[in-house]
């Protein structure tokens, strides 16, 4: 099983705006960011603090996926896009104390530049073409010295199959991801060729390897013929007939 580190807050200062207010930005008065400044989770969850707010008239960056994980920690399911920060701008008005709020948890209350990032990593060897399952998968802390770029989600990995054989404790990538392959190049493949009221199938051979939805050639074991399919299933390919 998949088993978060403590909390870890995951947020970067940007260098200062000349305005208060971002395009796109969250705009917040208070000294403090809670979970429900950011996203849309409400209840006793969204006085969850997050961290300090930067100084009046700057802009912060939150990781997404610490709010994720944050969220996951406090057993709310929180969907939101990984490839962009979330900015937070702080309005230049007078400060306001800490809401009467509970920490995500006392490891979240950091100061300065004491941050770090958790990345998710494999916990054991996988070959080429595993489809990982969620105990193939565990969060680390970075190290601060080489930053992970890119670095893959765990809801999102799980059920994808990695594109090269990894070593237990590497850092798992997005780019090392794809869908699953269904159909393999030299295997058996039933070629179903589809049309208003008919369904047709004949042997066939594929001639590469296809994902579910992705263009498949496969060589006619009948006709001797290769033609141009989409694969369908595991060892099946259609062809729709006009």
């Amino acid at each position: 099983m998949i088993r978060l580190a403590a909390a870890i807050l995951c947020l970067s200062l940007l260098a200062p705006y000349a305005a208060a207010q971002r395009a796109g930005a969250t705009v917040i008065g208070g000294d403090w960011i809670t979970l429900g400044d950011v996203t849309p989770v409400t209840g006793e969850h969204a006085g969850i603090l997050l961290g300090p707010a930067p100084p009046p008239g700057q802009t912060l960056a939150i990781d997404p996926a610490f709010l994720i994980a944050t969220a996951r920690n406090a057993g709310v399911i929180l969907a939101i896009p990984l490839d962009q920060p979330i900015m937070v701008t702080r309005t230049t008005g007078n400060a306001t104390p800490a809401p009467a709020a509970r920490a995500a948890t006392p490891a979240a209350r950091i100061a300065g530049a004491q941050q770090a990032m958790q990345v998710l990593v494999v916990a054991r060897d996988v070959p080429r073409g595993h489809v990982l399952s969620s105990d193939d998968v565990n969060w680390e802390v970075a190290n601060p010295s080489r930053p992970i770029r890119n670095g893959a989600d765990a809801q999102l990995a799980v059920g994808l199959e990695v594109r090269r054989a990894l070593k237990a404790g590497q850092a798992l990538l997005t780019a090392d991801l794809k869908q699953p392959t269904i159909i393999r190049k030299g295997e058996p493949v039933k070629i179903v060729y589809v049309s208003p009221g008919v369904r047709l199938s004949v042997d066939g051979i594929a001639q590469n390897e296809a994902a579910k939805g992705e263009a498949v050639r496969v060589l006619n074991s009948y006709s001797k013929r290769t033609i141009d399919a989409v694969a369908e299933a595991s060892g099946e390919a259609r062809v729709n007939v006009r």
